[in-house]
């Protein structure tokens, strides 16, 4: 395969006329226009220069067109990536040799992967999914789940491990978290529940204490409340001031309400600045520094200049990167004492079609037949669908680092994947760099 549609010469696929092979027929002859500086290339497309911008990771069986991801997670050294292709199962795969090799595939979920996470150190697999059950995957020669027993009858929506990997909270979309932690007697994982929430919550992010926890939702708030496991942590430490009590799990800290469902969230390295990203196109940053109830007047907002972010990441206590239905990622930065939009971190210029007038009409043609088969759209003007500028051709649905791209206390290297079934890397730039353009608050 060319990295996203199959070759005219491959065994059967003609004889069938699936769409990929109409394509394949169609694009024969040169084919429609392709992003600037992109060429066919095993596993991806490559830039002129021979690096590769991105790799395909899963193709459909039949149709041989690329699989969206629905959620993702990078081990410790970046050598292996979990993903899921929108369906039920986990695929583990091995960068080797400039290219993905799917080595394992782990099948225990009845329904949709809805969230993966990889503990750096115990190398343990944490995934979640909307058939109300999360796992731990354990690697002893085989991956061997072990069932969590989380007492929810919705959805599992997002799952994250603490820090110190010795428990994790699992949000729902019935309207609580579950902390989770292991007990060795029954040899499972169990759960306690925290409730309070009006809606589903979509998101959790551990601060580096593992004692406390904050969770977005759909019904508009930002929460945090403690989140001590007895018998698992050590005695707390009074955070937030002696007027937040860590004798009870669950108990609230403090409710921010932003209006808008609250798509993902973390914390900074140093746990003082909580980041979210919500659904009318804002990142907002909360300071959560030790000593003081954070509060609803401290917390700044930027407009995002482009569409939502779905996901976000720290790279630096001052860095945070953040991508979604805008599918470029891009840098916000601390500029003094304001954070600022800066720079995305796909630079690519506008495509231009430089096609035959050959190439054009079989492409005219193939985008007729194209979007009435798989997308239902009937529209004369077919050909006038543009291939987008940027790497990904639709929403970032994940984004990650590791310990191996980290140097000192900043990520150089950052990761991503899309729905259009696309796995990037990108390199970092300074901070000075990423902040040249800053955007109109």
């Amino acid at each position: 395969a060319d990295g996203e549609f199959p070759r005219s010469d491959h065994p059967g696929k003609l004889a069938t006329m699936s769409v990929s092979a109409a394509r394949a027929m169609f694009e024969g002859g040169g084919g429609g226009p392709r992003p600037s500086g992109v060429v066919p290339g095993s596993g991806g497309a490559k830039a002129a220069d021979g690096s590769t911008r991105y790799h395909i990771l899963k193709l459909d069986d039949t149709t041989k067109r690329p699989l969206a991801i629905s959620c993702f997670a990078v081990n410790k050294d970046g050598s292996m990536v979990a993903f899921s292709p929108n369906n039920n199962e986990v695929h583990l795969a091995e960068f080797k040799d400039g290219a993905f090799n799917v080595v394992h595939v782990l099948a225990e979920h009845d329904q949709r992967v809805t969230s993966i996470d990889w503990a750096p150190n115990t190398n343990r697999i944490l995934t979640c999914s909307e058939d109300r059950n999360a796992y731990v995957w354990d690697c002893d020669g085989a991956w061997k789940p072990t069932l969590v027993l989380l007492r929810i009858n919705r959805a599992a929506t997002y799952a994250k491990w603490s820090h110190n990997e010795k428990k994790f909270a699992v949000a729902s979309g019935q309207k609580c978290v579950a902390v989770c932690h292991y007990e060795e007697e029954s040899n499972w994982w169990v759960s306690k529940l925290v409730e309070g929430f009006e809606s589903t919550v979509l998101t959790v992010a551990w601060h580096s204490s593992d004692i406390v926890l904050a969770a977005g939702s759909s019904d508009g708030t930002v929460r945090l409340f403690t989140a001590a496991v007895k018998g698992v942590d050590s005695k707390p430490s009074q955070i937030f001031g002696p007027d937040v009590s860590f004798k009870k799990m669950g108990a609230e800290i403090c409710v921010i309400n932003t209006n808008s469902w609250v798509q993902d969230m973390a914390f900074s390295p140093s746990s003082n600045v909580l980041a979210y990203a919500t659904q009318d196109s804002c990142v907002h940053f909360l300071p959560t520094p030790t000593g003081a109830v954070p509060t609803q007047e401290a917390v700044q907002t930027v407009r995002c200049s482009g569409l939502p972010h779905r996901r976000m990441i720290f790279l630096a206590e001052d860095t945070l990167v953040a991508g979604g239905h805008g599918n470029n990622p891009t840098i916000y930065g601390l500029a003094g004492s304001e954070w600022k939009e800066g720079k995305t971190l796909d630079e690519a210029k506008e495509v231009k079609a430089e096609a035959s007038a050959g190439a054009s009409a079989r492409n005219a043609a193939f985008k007729k037949f194209e979007m009435s088969s798989t997308q239902g759209i009937d529209d004369s003007n077919a050909a006038a669908v543009a291939i987008l500028p940027t790497v990904h051709q639709n929403t970032i649905s994940g984004l990650a680092t590791c310990e191996a791209w980290t140097s000192g206390e900043r990520a150089s290297k950052v990761v991503s994947v899309g729905l259009d079934g696309r796995l990037a890397f990108w390199k970092v730039p300074s901070l000075e760099e990423a902040m040249k353009k800053l955007s109109l608050n």
